[in-house]
C-alpha cells in the first residue's frame, strides 16, 4: 500500500463503498483562542495492491506548527479490507500551536520514508 495524498474535511463517510464528502480539502481553520487542537475529518488517497489486502498498517500523522515546532504524533491502525482507493478517519483531534500559525501535518506509514504534507493555516477567532 502506498499513500498518494490526504486532505481534510468537515465531515467523510464511507456509503456503499463511496466516499460522501461535506467541505473538503481545507487550506485553513479556524480555532478558539486557547485551542491547542482542532477536530476534523481526514481522507487519505492510496493505492493499494492485491496483496495488501489483509494487512494491517499503522498510520502516523506527525505534527509541525509554526518554525517547525514539533507537535505530538497520532497513529491509526488501519487494516486493509478490500482494493481500495481511499481511507476515512472521522471525528479526528490534532494538535495546534497556541496562536495558531501555519502548521504541517505529515502522513505516513509507520516504517515508510514516503510521506505526504499536507499545510494548513490556524487562525484564531476573535473574541
Amino acid at each position: 500500500m502506498r499513500i498518494t495524498a490526504a486532505f481534510f474535511a468537515n465531515r467523510v463517510e464511507v456509503v456503499d463503498g463511496m466516499l460522501n464528502l461535506e467541505g473538503g480539502f481545507w487550506a485553513s481553520t479556524t480555532v478558539a483562542p486557547n485551542a491547542t487542537a482542532f477536530q476534523c475529518d481526514v481522507v487519505v488517497l492510496c493505492d493499494v495492491e492485491p496483496d495488501n489486502i489483509g494487512e494491517t498498517y499503522s498510520l502516523v500523522i506527525d505534527a509541525e506548527g509554526p518554525n517547525e515546532q514539533r507537535l505530538p504524533s497520532h497513529t491509526s491502525s488501519i487494516t486493509v479490507e478490500a482494493p481500495m482507493k481511499f481511507m476515512c478517519m472521522p471525528s479526528l483531534v490534532l494538535p495546534i500551536v497556541l496562536g495558531g500559525g501555519y502548521h504541517t501535518y505529515r502522513f505516513r506509514l509507520d516504517g515508510r520514508h514516503e510521506r505526504i504534507d499536507v499545510p494548513l493555516a490556524v487562525r484564531v477567532a476573535r473574541p
